[in-house]
């Protein structure tokens, strides 16, 4: 193998601005702080875990697998998921998002289908993924107008005349959700039989696609509830997709991914108790107070701005800043030892130069800092 094939972009271009981090850390014993980082923050992590109570099953020495759960928990977790449990459609369970995508993309291959589309931003791991399967992917490319909108280019999917659209919803690191009349658009495309795969694992579940989508059968989703809630070492993750996909899909997560972790387990009874739900509020009062912080700051500099606020990462744009599409491009080193800040620039995610130049932000992180490190980078940028 070339060792350049077995590189992923993404994951190098995060390695480079660590030892940028570590770097400035040695020269001046002062820490970066990441703003991107996707893990929370003490302050959150203390709020929800204070109420955060869970069973923990016993049996440790037993293995655990998705086909041993029963019909009567399958469905709970459908209703609770897409608000309905149908004839056609079943879920299988697996360990989290990341091993969802592998799977699916095992079955595209082994399907046979021939041209996908992945609609980016997107995740990292499904463009990679797809293509360690050795399947045709192209990228066509959600955009921003001057408003904030995003616009999905449904022509250039249909001219294409692509079998499978790989969609991420909300749109990746934006908490951007799509539209009534895109939900529409994204239903005609089922209806012509293009095969939706759907990655909602980062979704508010007050705000799920699926449901909309539906009871089209081309389609295959990915739940992960605890992943919205970043807690993320107690998590699983939900293939929803028709009866006999689900069947090929238990078969298959056997060979790639093995038998269920405890903590997935654990995961599955905690989603269908009501401390679920108790934990999904503490977590959106948290996350809309720093929206809040975030938008006095927008307010004293104009030149930045957000659209979405449904998820943990939403995306700062700079009208000031001219799109970058390397590090090098911005001096990123120079910005972090001026600033103390660190941040992930929005092409390493798939962000075409439309978006201009943006950063994502986690705002599941400390309240004080994120006002204090995002102001500090807003008022360099000024």
């Amino acid at each position: 193998m070339n060792p350049d094939n077995s590189m992923i972009p993404h994951l190098e271009e995060i390695k480079e601005i660590r030892k940028f981090e570590q770097n400035i850390l040695k020269e001046t014993n002062v820490p970066v702080v990441d703003i991107s980082h996707w893990n929370s923050g003490d302050m959150y992590k203390n709020i929800i875990l204070s109420q955060y109570t869970a069973d923990t099953p016993l049996n440790i020495s037993d293995y655990h697998y998705s086909y041993e759960y029963n019909n009567a928990i399958k469905h709970k977790i459908l209703h609770q998921l897409i608000g309905a449990s149908t004839d056609n459609l079943d879920c299988v369970f697996t360990c989290n998002a990341t091993s969802a995508i592998c799977c699916i993309a095992d079955y595209l291959k082994k399907q046979g289908y021939q041209k996908i589309c992945v609609l980016e931003p997107a995740y990292f791991s499904a463009y990679a993924c797809l293509l360690s399967f050795n399947l045709n992917i192209y990228k066509e490319t959600i955009t921003p107008d001057d408003a904030g909108n995003v616009e999905v280019p449904y022509d250039s999917i249909i001219q294409n005349k692509y079998d499978v659209v790989w969609i991420t919803s909300p749109i990746f690191s934006t908490g951007i959700y799509f539209t009534k009349k895109q939900i529409s658009s994204f239903n005609l495309l089922a209806q012509k039989g293009i095969l939706l795969v759907i990655d909602e694992s980062a979704a508010s579940p007050n705000c799920a696609l699926t449901p909309d989508l539906l009871p089209n059968e081309n389609i295959i989703s990915i739940f992960s509830p605890h992943k919205y809630l970043a807690l993320n070492s107690v998590k699983f993750a939900a293939i929803i997709c028709t009866n006999s996909a689900c069947e090929y899909f238990e078969d298959w997560i056997d060979v790639f991914i093995g038998a269920l972790p405890l903590s997935s387990c654990i995961a599955i009874k905690h989603y269908l108790s009501p401390n679920y739900n108790l934990c999904l509020k503490i977590h959106d009062k948290y996350i809309k107070s720093n929206i809040q912080q975030v938008q006095e700051l927008c307010t004293l500099f104009p030149d930045n701005s957000y659209n979405g606020t449904g998820s943990n990462y939403i995306t700062i744009r700079n009208r000031k800043i001219p799109y970058i599409n390397s590090l090098k491009s911005i001096d990123m080193f120079d910005i972090m030892k001026q600033t103390y800040v660190s941040f992930i620039p929005g092409y390493i995610n798939g962000f075409t130069e439309n978006w201009g130049f943006c950063y994502r932000i986690n705002l599941t992180l400390d309240i004080h800092v994120l006002k204090n490190y995002l102001g500090r980078l807003f008022s360099y940028f000024a």
